[in-house]
């Protein structure tokens, strides 16, 4: 039985360095739960919290655009971009489609470097083609030739019959 009571006192021994070992092996006072306690405030707020989270949700606003209204912000960038910048309203809604639609970005690089932007998106500075100064023209389409008040141009100088130009 001695044997059995050394090695109930080995397990004993063992055990208090084990606890001395992982609780750090000072001596404060406190058990473990009370230690723990002691580091941190807590603070139960959790009813105000869910309160405040929801009254947040309810503090934002946002604005549902119908198609319509979209449509004329759209218009009104466009515009803007062309009367600043003086260029086509149609190079102007190219640029704010490669940019987002941010009026202030297209601003912003067009001012820094144009020629940067105009190669980037694919402006050209002039028409690849020049609509010719002719009474009658062919369209670029279906080879009819029409008077030019019957035609129009794409923005690379190609002209189209007005048939052609609404199938496109």
């Amino acid at each position: 039985m001695d044997s059995e009571e050394e090695f109930d006192m080995q397990d004993a021994a063992a055990e208090s360095a084990e606890d001395d070992f992982y609780s750090g092996g000072e001596e404060d006072g406190f058990d473990s739960d009370d230690a723990d306690v002691a580091d941190y405030e807590f603070i139960d707020n959790d009813s105000d919290d869910s309160d405040d989270l929801i009254s947040h949700r309810h503090q934002q606003n946002y604005t549902v655009l119908s198609e319509e209204d979209i449509r004329q912000r759209q218009d009104d960038d466009v515009t803007r971009i062309a009367t600043v910048l003086s260029i086509s309203k149609v190079a102007a809604s190219i640029l704010l489609r490669h940019y987002n639609w941010s009026v202030s970005k297209v601003h912003d690089v067009w001012f820094a470097d144009e020629e940067k932007v105009r190669k980037a998106v694919g402006l050209l500075e002039e028409p690849v083609v020049p609509f010719p100064d002719g009474r009658e023209m062919t369209c670029g389409i279906c080879f009819e030739t029409y008077p030019s008040d019957r035609l129009l141009a794409a923005a690379c100088g190609h002209p189209f019959c007005n048939s052609c130009w609404a199938v496109l």
